[in-house]
């Protein structure tokens, strides 16, 4: 356990070193201060818009920091032999799970300034309410789940590139797969359901984590459902981790 809590204390600082998470940083920023011109033009939904887009561009600049800054590290790691010399001290489930704590909890740390940053944003703009919280925590368990789905891909895939494109198809995939599971509902053709549903159950269902909604407009959520979307969260990054150690153990051998 140790060893673990020493990688994820390694991944994180590195992770946080990294210019991707301040460019990142900076991108949020300046999307931020692009926001409220959209609010300006929306006469009388400004309040609204302002929280959605808010939102929006923390979730769109946190799956960046994933695909740029998770899968450039690992392979870079490779690249420089440098994942010899830890699987060297280290075993490969600890390896992992150091890079799966570390991503997830620089994440955290960065929903939590970029949550901070658009709360005294809306607050400064008179449209802030306490419940807009729930919205970055929604993005965090969100950012939480692509953070394991890209380190299984790139423990799968041999090229940074093929790795961060995968995940990017992920993520929007796992968008519309609720549209495409309705879709199977009324589909004549039983091949075409099985195969959507499957698809569905396969991917991240997002639209159970999705609480973007009801911070904008301040809609109350109960108990029993956010601890049903915790535990959906961990169940789902337990598979991923798993599915991953496996490839990565059978790749190094």
């Amino acid at each position: 356990m140790l060893k673990i809590v020493s990688l994820t204390y390694l991944n994180v600082t590195n992770g946080i070193r990294e210019k991707t998470f301040w460019t990142v940083g900076f991108l949020f920023i300046f999307l931020l201060g692009f926001s409220l011109f959209l609010g300006q033009l929306s006469i009388g939904e400004k309040d609204v818009v302002l929280r959605s887009v808010s939102l929006s561009f923390i979730e769109l600049s946190g799956l960046l920091l994933i695909v740029f800054g998770l899968t450039f590290n690992f392979y870079r790691q490779k690249d420089t032999r440098l994942d010899d010399l830890y699987l060297s001290s280290f075993s490969q489930a600890n390896y992992l799970a150091g890079k799966l704590f570390g991503n997830i909890i620089v994440c955290f740390i960065y929903v939590l300034i970029t949550s901070l940053i658009v709360g005294l944003f809306l607050v400064i703009n008179n449209s802030f309410f306490w419940i807009f919280f729930i919205g970055p925590l929604s993005i965090f368990l969100k950012l939480a789940v692509f953070v394991s789905i890209c380190l299984l891909l790139s423990s799968f895939f041999n090229h940074y590139l093929l790795a961060s494109i995968a995940t990017v198809f992920a993520y929007v995939a796992s968008e519309f797969s609720y549209s495409a599971f309705r879709i199977a509902d009324i589909s004549k053709s039983l091949y075409t359901k099985y195969l959507l549903k499957s698809v569905y159950h396969l991917l991240p269902n997002v639209d159970k984590l999705d609480l973007k909604t009801n911070a904008v407009y301040g809609d109350p959520l109960s108990l029993s459902y956010l601890v049903n979307i915790f535990a959906y969260v961990l169940i789902y990054i337990t598979f991923s981790f798993l599915l991953a150690l496996w490839i990565f153990s059978k790749k190094e051998r």
